[in-house]
């Protein structure tokens, strides 16, 4: 019986769903293994790169499957597959890359602490083998909270959701840090104990790292959801300000669109906020300093548009054509 699923929402990913199904198969985890594959109104070649898949890593069982466009349409059709209900679930971006440990410790998290009900990744962005100067500089800025993940820290006190740090502290941050960092997890590779845990409205195009966590705290309370920032994924970086523009610009409409429809996660909203630590920034030197400062003054730039700017339907800002 399958005792772990790999779970991937696939739109017109033809030439990044090879890479993230072969960083799969190298993860060096001994489970039975089921990998479920839906593809969600997909108009390229990206049906053919997963069946082409599924015949050379047989080891993975990838079963393509099809939904509505959209994430969340994707990721329910995926829940309704699931036939084991006690498994665990990796859910990963389809353009994303695993490093070889990352589902094992991932899995061992999940395994060692009883409470914990998700376990999240630490996202990095791939390095582009070419970049100008200007996508260098780009590269290094819009990104820079992932190399330094000790940047970020929460402006309240949230040291009650991470009471397993003691118990079971991390090898690549320190407990003071891990006690104050965000208490949500990024969408781009996660690992839930079962499906049941799993809950996205069918009716709403939503977003996974918006609604979710919010969506568990509401129902099992603070201390369910770790991130391990040595299970790393590496994502396609963004390398132009439109690209980065057009991303948080949906994040952003998504939160204001949660606040607006569910007021019940009020208060777990106002706990994940964050801020940057700019005594850890100053501590990594200027010229990481100077990063981060540039970082803070194209954000400050962004929101501002946002608020200017119309406000549609979040579900509308997932439906774009990929170049």
């Amino acid at each position: 019986m399958t005792d772990l699923y790999y779970c991937i929402a696939a739109y017109n990913e033809e030439e990044n769903l090879p890479k993230c199904l072969h960083s799969l198969a190298q993860q060096d985890v001994d489970a039975d293994l089921e990998t479920l594959v839906c593809l969600n109104g997909c108009t390229d070649n990206t049906e053919r790169a997963a069946l082409e898949a599924a015949k050379n890593y047989p080891e993975l069982n990838i079963s393509v499957i099809h939904s509505e466009h959209g994430l969340v349409y994707a990721q329910n059709k995926i829940i309704h597959q699931i036939q084991n209900r006690n498994a665990p679930l990796l859910f990963v971006d389809a353009d994303v890359t695993l490093d070889e440990s990352c589902v094992r410790i991932m899995k061992q998290e999940l395994e060692g602490l009883d409470r914990l009900l998700v376990v999240g990744g630490w996202p990095v962005p791939s390095k582009p083998n070419q970049m100008s100067p200007w996508q260098n500089f780009l590269y290094h800025t819009l990104h820079v909270r992932a190399f330094f993940p000790e940047s970020e820290i929460s402006v309240h006190d949230v040291s009650s959701f991470k009471q397993y740090v003691d118990e079971e502290p991390q090898p690549t941050v320190s407990a003071e840090f891990e006690k104050s960092s965000k208490i949500y997890f990024h969408g781009r590779v996660f690992m839930m104990r079962n499906a049941d845990v799993f809950e996205m409205p069918e009716d709403r195009n939503l977003a996974d790292d918006t609604f979710l966590p919010n969506m568990i705290h509401h129902r099992y309370g603070p201390g369910v959801i770790r991130t391990r920032f040595d299970a790393v994924g590496h994502y396609s970086p963004y390398l132009s300000l439109r690209n980065h523009f057009k991303t948080y610009r949906r994040i952003y409409l998504q939160k204001k669109y949660l606040d607006t429809t569910n007021p019940q996660f009020s208060e777990i909203r106002e706990l994940e906020r964050t801020r940057l630590d700019w005594r850890f920034i100053f501590s990594k030197g200027l010229p990481v300093a100077a990063r981060f400062a540039a970082y803070s003054i194209i954000r400050t730039l962004e929101e501002s548009a946002y608020h200017l700017l119309p406000k549609p339907e979040p579900a509308a800002l997932w439906r774009y054509d990929k170049k």
